[in-house]
């Protein structure tokens, strides 16, 4: 039987409900960390344990789905999600904090798993592409609008803690009630680091800079504006408007890509990141207007870049390798973003608060600087022998799945080795 669109709108709500109290998280903790004056160090642990619980979710969570099925496994960890929320309210140590935070990002990849697992499998074949435009634009509203929200109330409150368990505990609604069946269970299929690397080059190292780089810049922001003088009420401002800027910015940017070499276009977001993590690390507090546009065009830049390195490695193999190419890249960017938090706040520690865009800047350089290096290496590959740029979430490894499963231009021919 035909599978009905409402089931898979219902599931693609509620993965924005839950995106609703990712927003959230993400910005009232580092938030509420800074305004108590808490270390760079602690507050990069805390941030860091996320990532840290997101990659061992990636690892894990699969099996967890195939023993007990997709929406047990989503009421469990959408409970974990909303109870370690939940408990912020009740402890101020930063190290509990971090293993909050630990269990969050463990839960929130399961999450994502069957949800993306949900959506790849039942979604109509002549419209997967558009469904998948729907599921990136309703998960970006969603977290935008929960880190938007905290501009609202007093960031020193608990009720935003409330807010994210009760839009985590929502989320289980719509997916307990479809009537579609859950998808069949599947192992994570990766490739090695050595084959990634043969494979493409810029393609794993672009992966695991936009690693380092995005979630310890979005992390930390709250921290860096404090303390040029941003008010707390308008620091999630200044991460909505990063986040705004891959509206505007990340389709050019591939629809630009698939007409010329895409490392060019890694090469450009690099040097445009870079060059606005300057002018943020000279100029400091320059009011609000200035810098809502510098961290879009921050975002706008950054923030693209990934699904750009992956669409170019996705370039060099076959269609039968581009799911566990995809699901490699994006362990990859989870190593990386295990890693940035920590590097970043003893950079923080050293500098102050610029040595934030010291640390984003140098990485984002280096990724330009490596681009081009390979481009001296190896000419691309032709344009009419590439697959049409797609937009690929770095959500959970069940990304390749739901982006495999769409009909695109087919290659015509690929190069043996790296590019």
């Amino acid at each position: 039987m035909k599978p009905k669109p409402i089931p898979l709108f219902a599931i693609i709500f509620g993965a924005a409900i839950l995106q609703i109290a990712n927003g959230v998280l993400g910005v009232i903790i580092p938030l509420q960390l800074g305004l108590a004056k808490t270390s760079a160090s602690g507050i990069g642990l805390v941030v860091t344990a996320y990532s840290i619980g997101f990659l061992i979710g990636c690892l894990k969570s699969p099996g967890l789905i195939r023993d007990i099925g997709h929406i047990r496994a989503f009421a469990a960890l959408a409970a974990i999600f909303s109870v370690s929320s939940l408990l912020f309210m009740t402890v101020e140590w930063p190290p509990a904090w971090a293993l909050l935070r630990l269990a969050g990002g463990f839960s929130a990849a399961g999450l994502y798993a069957v949800i993306e697992s949900w959506v790849a499998d039942h979604a109509p074949p002549a419209g997967r592409g558009r469904l998948l435009a729907i599921y990136m634009v309703c998960n970006k509203a969603g977290l935008m609008l929960g880190q938007g929200v905290l501009s609202l109330g007093d960031t020193m409150e608990g009720g935003f803690y409330l807010l994210a368990g009760i839009c985590a505990a929502i989320s289980i609604v719509p997916v307990s009630l479809t009537r579609t069946g859950g998808p069949p269970t599947r192992d994570v299929a990766t490739l090695s680091f050595r084959e990634l690397y043969r494979i493409a080059p810029i393609g794993i190292v672009g992966c695991l800079g936009a690693g380092l780089v995005n979630p310890t810049m979005l992390g930390l922001l709250p921290v860096y504006g404090l303390e040029i003088g941003v008010s707390a009420r308008h620091i999630p401002l200044l991460i909505v408007a990063a986040q705004f800027g891959t509206f505007l910015l990340q389709w050019p940017l591939g629809w630009f890509s698939d007409r010329v070499d895409r490392r060019w276009v890694i090469v450009l977001a690099t040097a445009g990141s870079s060059a606005v993590g300057l002018v943020l690390a000279m100029a400091g507090n320059i009011g609000l207007p200035l810098l809502l546009i510098l961290f879009g065009l921050w975002g706008g830049f950054a923030l693209s870049m990934y699904a750009v390195c992956i669409v170019h490695a996705g370039d060099h193999v076959d269609r039968n390798q581009f799911v566990p190419l995809v699901s490699s890249l994006m362990l990859v960017w989870a190593i990386g973003a295990s890693a940035g938090p920590p590097l970043a706040a003893l950079t923080m520690e050293l500098y102050g608060a610029v040595g934030l865009m010291y640390f984003v800047t140098t990485i984002s350089a280096m990724i330009g600087g490596f681009a081009l290096w390979r481009m001296n290496r190896r000419g691309p590959i032709a344009v009419e022998d590439r697959d049409a740029f797609i937009n690929i979430p770095a959500s959970s490894p069940e990304a390749g799945v739901l982006v495999g499963n769409i009909d695109r231009q087919p290659a015509k021919a690929k190069h043996p080795d790296d590019a």
